[in-house]
């Protein structure tokens, strides 16, 4: 049982682990070339594989290789995980960055005090190891642009298993450890090398997670984005704003249904392709006078709605009037011309009770209506734009 949990059985363990996972990891990049943080993650697990096992081989290779070569190949690992995270959250870092930990440990190598102390070499490799899981973890927690169901759980081991290198660097500053030769036999060595199978099964296996979960969540947005205009389509619109309007924290709440005024005229005159082209210059003007907390989206043709959650009619009506001033004020060059449109909007509210959003919508459309039968370009608003659900 002794030799089955010796430091260099588990040694092996964890050089057998890295480098499959390793391994796997590059299968992966080859089939997901775009997200190059799987090669990097990769060639990290490879190389920290091979590191370890020149570690384990003390008293059978010379201690520069054991001591000095191994230990900067876990380092630099460490150092390529990092990178491989920070790539992956679209934080960029120089190669010069990547490999300074290791450079650094290699130059201290060529010091015979800090070569002949186990206590500075434990402190400074497990600072190297501690700088990196918390740079990657920190990455992934502040990674907020995306939804990813791994990202919450990946950080958090990481930043336990920077922890674990901190406790690890404690006993070397309050006393002395003992001999290279008899440290691999303490049952605190076991431990750590324990640790470091369950970090390297767990952590290929969240990075994997998180390449999976990005492709899920391009999948989504592309399911829920307008392909003309790039904002939610229907689907999506309808998802969030029943969603939002279920939500008492969020009423009064008023919903906008806006048409473009004779778009049929528009695509004669301009073209499919113009009126393409003023379909995305309205689209991108309402989203910009909207607020960041309001939903929008395109659900038809040349319509649009959107929710202003925490807002009454009469806000609403006069946030649409100013909408409807910024979009005839347009000037939008399409197929070599220049193109002023008008929209009109009707605008419905809820304000209490189990709101219907279909009804929400039905009404806010029937006072589009009316702004259409008397003119055009105005906005209509009606307080009695509101349901209760039976």
């Amino acid at each position: 049982m002794h030799e089955f949990l010796s430091p260099r059985t588990i040694a092996l363990a964890v050089v057998l682990i890295a480098l499959t996972t390793g391994a796997l990891l590059l299968v992966s990049a080859r089939q997901n070339s775009d997200q190059k943080s799987l090669a990097t993650w990769g060639v990290a697990n490879i190389l920290g594989g091979i590191g370890v096992c020149i570690v384990a081989l003390r008293g059978f290779v010379p201690d520069i290789f054991s001591i000095v070569i191994g230990n900067a190949l876990i380092i630099l690992s460490y150092s390529l995980n990092a990178k491989g995270t920070l790539d992956f959250c679209h934080r960029k870092v120089g190669w010069a960055w990547v490999a300074a930990p290791a450079g650094l440990w290699l130059a201290l190598s060529f010091w015979p005090a800090f070569i002949s102390s186990v206590e500075w070499r434990l402190i400074v490799g497990s600072a190297f190891v501690t700088a990196a899981s918390f740079t990657a973890a920190f990455a992934l927690w502040t990674l907020k642009d995306e939804h990813l169901v791994t990202r919450k759980p990946a950080a958090f081991w990481l930043f336990c298993h920077g922890c674990i290198f901190v406790i690890r660097m404690i006993p070397p500053l309050l006393s002395t450890v003992p001999a290279s030769s008899e440290i691999t036999a303490s049952p605190l060595v076991t431990l750590i090398m324990v640790e470091s199978l369950v970090h390297i099964t767990l952590i290929s296996f969240l990075q994997l997670s998180l390449i999976k979960d990005r492709a899920e969540e391009r999948y989504r947005r592309v399911a829920e984005t307008d392909v003309l205009t790039g904002q939610p389509n229907r689907r999506a619109f309808m998802e969030r704003a029943d969603k939002l309007v279920r939500e008492s924290d969020h009423w009064p709440a008023c919903m906008l249904v806006i048409d473009v005024d004779r778009f049929k005229s528009i695509n004669d005159s301009v073209g499919h392709a113009g009126g393409d082209a003023v379909l995305v210059k309205v689209a991108e003007t309402i989203r910009a006078h909207l607020r960041p907390t309001d939903t929008f989206g395109r659900i038809g043709g040349e319509e649009f709605a959107a929710l202003l959650p925490n807002t009454t009619l009469q806000s609403a009506a006069v946030l649409a009037e100013g909408l409807r001033a910024r979009i005839a004020g347009l000037a939008i060059h399409a197929a070599g011309e220049t193109v002023h449109v008008s929209i009109s909007i009707g605008v419905s509210a809820v304000a209490g009770g189990k709101p219907d959003l279909d009804h929400l919508i039905d009404r806010a459309d029937a006072c589009l209506y009316e702004a259409k039968r008397t003119g055009r370009n105005r906005v209509v608003a009606r307080e009695d734009g509101m349901r209760l659900a039976g």
